[in-house]
């Protein structure tokens, strides 16, 4: 080796001390200087895409990456790319990259629990107990194994098992905070609500420590206790934050100051708080998405609005839609606080007629989201509902999902043409006012309904969303809507049969 190739290892190494050290900033540097004078320095580029990834720039780590590996195809290299391409959302990739490792190096334990995470993220939880379990078999001191596989196992559904997991592993935070879902998913609150505690006392700064607090109280109907930590859903990277320069509206008087209030997560959770806006008093303005505007702004006492995705207006303070009730205390708007319009109402009057006991019927959220699992239901559940004499189902289902009609076994009628414009739940809206009740899953055409102050039953799932409390037939949220719940987990038919039982009443 020349003594130049000499004083670059050496630079080199002084940057992978940096990196150790946490000075990210001067490893950065020294890594690039490497790369400057030895342009094809394979470890050098492999550490600098790794601190792009750590920095959270997955899209420049990859390429830097590629590069290193087109020069070095060392397996560690491979490996480094393979979580880029996790943060990247291309989970197939990750695992054809951590297969081609395996292929050389069958025995290694990381490249499997690497495999292990790509079929996580691409919802193949048996597979990916198959790999953690070979990662867990092959190197029993794995970094963070049992918690991976205790994942997995939460993810398949098998909730005893994934507790004993997360008890095998180290107490650490991110695995006390995994243990107490799964311990809340069970229904087993007094245990999740402890491991919360010991976790906070190791860490009570952590941000995901003191959301999932949040939501544990929300659910318990402990709201007191709740509102701190529910404002760090956006430091624990459950809602991503928006990057306002202007300083937070926490409540008190506006004076003359203009306030935004922006949107955040889904429609549903847009209908659902829309009601706190008519209520704030002063010069505000709300940021929605533009599929809601026509919707919310049936409501004409709802502040002027702006669509989401266009530059917002001058404002002198913002606070998130969701925030006003941790902040705030707004007496929300009672339903009704949406309005259907009155030629949609008699174009769909007239379509849907008025014979028999007229029910509206939805049953499947979006199944991409981890947060639906467990929320919607197949359509054959509501074959019961279906046999109640006089009774017409009808489909207010969009997209995923309506292919199970053709299958359903009963007769469920459609309505073509719903919603087909770039406005969201017009129609919908118009044809509930044409319904005697609505039934659905935990999506928003239950919000839409109960903002409308129409008649609907919600199906829940054993443990559900914060929103819908605990072991109450009725919602503090809307007045008019009937909650069933499943005793057990999966359950849907006590849930079907009792709501039979309820229609002829």
């Amino acid at each position: 080796m020349s003594k130049r190739s000499q004083q670059i290892d050496a630079f080199f190494r002084q940057g992978q001390q940096f990196h150790m050290a946490g000075r990210l900033a001067d490893a950065e540097q020294v890594y690039r200087q490497v790369i400057a004078a030895s342009p094809r320095h394979a470890e050098a580029l492999h550490a600098l895409g790794a601190l792009a990834l750590q920095s959270g720039n997955a899209g420049v780590a990859d390429t830097l990456l590629t590069q290193a590996i087109a020069l070095k195809p060392a397996a560690d290299f491979q490996l480094t790319r393979a979580n880029a391409l996790l943060a990247l959302g291309r989970p197939e990739e990750a695992a054809e990259v951590a297969r081609s490792v395996l292929r050389a190096r069958p025995s290694s334990a990381e490249a499997q629990q690497l495999l292990g995470h790509a079929l996580s993220d691409s919802r193949q939880p048996e597979q990916a107990l198959e790999a953690y379990r070979t990662a867990l078999r092959l190197k029993p001191g794995l970094s963070d194994i049992r918690n991976n596989l205790g994942m997995a196992l939460r993810m398949a559904g098998r909730l005893e098992e994934a507790e004993a997991e997360f008890r095998q592993a180290p107490p650490a935070p991110e695995v006390l905070v995994n243990l107490s879902s799964v311990q809340k998913e069970r229904g087993a609150f007094a245990d999740a609500e402890a491991t919360l505690r010991q976790a906070l006392e190791i860490a009570p700064n952590n941000p995901v420590l003191r959301y999932n607090w949040a939501l544990l109280m929300l659910l318990l109907d402990r709201t007191a206790e709740a509102w701190a930590g529910w404002e760090d859903r956006f430091r624990s990277g459950a809602i991503p934050p928006r990057p306002f320069r202007q300083p937070q509206w926490l409540g008190e008087p506006l004076g003359s100051r203009t306030l935004l209030v922006h949107t955040e997560q889904g429609l549903g959770d847009v209908i659902h708080f829309a009601r706190y806006l008519p209520a704030i008093p002063g010069n505000v303005l709300f940021e929605a998405p533009p599929r809601l505007m026509r919707l919310l702004g049936s409501n004409r006492a709802m502040p002027p609005m702006i669509p989401l995705g266009t530059a917002p207006p001058r404002a002198d303070t913002v606070i998130p839609l969701l925030s006003l009730p941790a902040r705030t205390r707004i007496v929300p708007a009672q339903p009704p606080y949406l309005f259907a319009e009155p030629d949609r109402v008699a174009a769909w009057k007239a379509r849907i007629g008025t014979a028999g006991f007229r029910v509206g019927i939805t049953w499947q959220g979006f199944s991409g989201r981890f947060e639906d699992k467990g929320r919607s239901m197949p359509l054959r559940n509501f074959a019961p509902l279906a046999a109640v004499p006089g009774v017409r189902l009808i489909s207010l289902q969009r997209g995923e999902g309506e292919e199970q009609i053709a299958t359903a076994g009963f007769p469920v009628e459609t309505l073509p043409g719903l919603d087909d414009g770039p406005d969201a739940f017009l129609d919908t809206a118009a044809a509930m006012m044409a319904l005697d009740l609505i039934v659905s899953s935990d999506t928003s055409v239950a919000h839409l309904a109960g903002g409308l102050g129409r008649p609907v039953w919600v199906a829940l799932r054993r443990v559900p969303d914060w929103r819908w409390l605990l072991d109450r037939p009725d919602s503090p949220w809307y007045p008019t809507m009937r909650l069933f719940r499943q005793e057990a987990d999966g359950d849907w038919a006590p849930v079907f049969a009792a709501m039979a039982g309820a229609l002829p009443r």
